[in-house]
């Protein structure tokens, strides 16, 4: 499911049904994008363009796997149990820091230098904008096989451990990177699990940490929290001083 640019928050969370309450004088409270996107996959275009109230609302939702919509008195709860992925152009403009920090994964796209796969691309996006529907049924095989692959991942991951000293070795890599945020190693870690179960293994070594590290690590850290750290940390020494002098 594609999250339109100009969408609206009662677009997004679900809100009161318009044209029932205009045509049948009746309040009704109608699910919006993020129920629907319920067990699927929520796609984002352009999310640095997004408003910062209705991408919080958003990763909230995915965070807790529900939310809850309020209208006057009227009250309604759905799941919103879906994978999030976004896209920008850095050039239009960066996310805020504090959004930023709550995607897990992030990827650095550039366009493709083989000259082959580059004629590739183009042929495969005309098939499709000649004849979709030839298009999804000539990769059907590809998409089914796939399907298979990530059920299998899903039916190991509750069994995938970690091998001994992975862990300690990732958080010390988040530790001298000077992340603050508890969200680097935890995404970090549950991907290197996801990563190990994708390949039929029930082990993460510390090569697959290595493999998804740079993803799960890359913008995170902040010069501004670390010079606002140190100040702290100068203040209380300071303040120390002065009440045990």
């Amino acid at each position: 499911i594609e999250l339109p640019l100009n969408v609206r928050m009662e677009d997004v969370v679900g809100g009161i049904n318009e044209r029932i309450a205009i045509e049948q004088n009746k309040v009704q409270l109608e699910r919006g994008i993020l129920s629907h996107a319920d067990q699927n996959v929520l796609y984002i275009d352009e999310v640095n363009l997004l408003d910062d109230a209705i991408i919080n609302a958003i990763l909230d939702a995915a965070a807790q796997g529900m939310f809850t919509v309020r209208r006057g008195p009227m009250t309604a709860a759905y799941r919103a149990r879906l994978f999030l992925i976004g896209s920008m152009n850095p050039e239009e403009g960066q996310l805020r820091p504090q959004i930023q920090d709550r995607f897990g994964l992030r990827v650095v796209v550039r366009g493709l230098t083989n000259l082959d796969d580059r004629k590739e691309v183009y042929r495969r996006a005309v098939d499709y904008q000649q004849d979709p529907y030839k298009f999804v049924a000539q990769w059907d095989f590809e998409t089914q096989r796939t399907l298979i692959d990530v059920q299998n991942a899903r039916d190991i991951l509750p069994q995938v451990t970690f091998d001994e000293g992975v862990e300690a070795a990732g958080l010390r890599w988040v530790q001298a990177l000077k992340i603050e945020s508890h969200r680097a190693e935890i995404t970090m870690f549950e991907a290197a699990r996801a990563y190990a179960a994708a390949d039929g293994r029930k082990k993460v070594s510390l090569d697959d940490l290595r493999v998804v590290a740079p993803l799960a690590l890359k913008q995170r850290q902040s010069r501004f929290i670390t010079d606002y750290m140190q100040q702290q940390e100068e203040e209380n020494k300071i303040i120390q001083a002065v009440i045990n002098s």
